[in-house]
């Protein structure tokens, strides 16, 4: 995805069990301003790459090699969000601007909440439910029941019982096990300095306000955003109000 004209290179990261598909709707009014390159990660539905493992080190050393040379705007949503401020720690100078999207591994995660998602991504787990209970899981984060929520979970579903089922559940497995493994962002983001926007929405389960709060601790210069009756998918919740806030930033860093 191009603009004609262009203010630099935007590169969009999606979340987990997601792909490029899931930043349609914001991409198409950043092309504006920017030209726009939303990767599918490795292990992802559509991601055809081959990372040196499932953790957020080795997925964002793919993501850089990927984009290039030339500096480049970065913005992830959830698990693509853990991978490009994974990115902007490892190499700073390549980040021009970083737009973190509920990301997840914010803060240290407690037993509970470990416990959760290793209980929601074991493949055992996600092979031996109903189409009907993969449904309301694949819907899980959501505040707005729209066309956006609705495309996902066909998405999803359509993924995790195609012709990939097995390479895509073992995937998000050792993806869930790679962000619970690694150190927060909290801790990584300590001591870069590119310009930091942090989004969650009111009604996050999986990344709230919180958490994110935890970055700020360590980058009291960032730009923190919540959106009013947004869940964990602003991308696809409301793609408008999310790519004028994302414009807005990367216009001003």
């Amino acid at each position: 995805m191009a603009a004609k004209k262009s203010k630099g290179t935007l590169v969009l990261l999606h979340g987990l069990g997601g792909s490029s598909e899931d930043w349609a709707g914001a991409a198409k009014l950043l092309e504006k301003d920017f030209t726009v390159r939303a990767l599918d990660l490795p292990g992802s539905p559509r991601g055809a790459g081959q990372a040196a493992g499932f953790e957020p080190e080795p997925l964002a050393r793919w993501v850089l090699g990927e984009i290039g040379k030339e500096p480049v705007l970065l913005a992830g949503h959830s698990l693509g969000g853990r991978v490009a401020g994974e990115a902007a720690a490892l190499e700073p100078e390549r980040v021009l601007a970083l737009a973190l999207v509920s990301p997840l591994g914010s803060a240290p995660y407690g037993l509970t909440d470990r416990l959760k998602w290793m209980a929601m991504s074991r493949r055992a787990v996600i092979e031996s439910v109903p189409e009907s209970s993969l449904r309301n899981a694949a819907g899980y984060g959501f505040a707005v029941d729209g066309p956006g929520r609705a495309a996902f979970v066909a998405r999803t579903v359509a993924a995790r019982t195609g012709p990939r089922r097995e390479e895509v559940v073992q995937a998000i497995e050792k993806l869930v096990d790679g962000v619970l493994a690694a150190r927060p962002l909290a801790e990584r983001l300590r001591g870069t300095s590119m310009p930091l926007l942090l989004v969650t929405g009111t009604r996050d389960p999986l990344a709230p306000a919180e958490d994110l709060r935890a970055i700020l601790s360590a980058r009291k210069d960032a730009k923190f955003l919540e959106l009013p009756g947004i869940g964990h998918y602003a991308l696809l919740e409301d793609p408008p109000r999310l790519a004028a806030a994302l414009r807005d930033f990367f216009a001003d860093a």
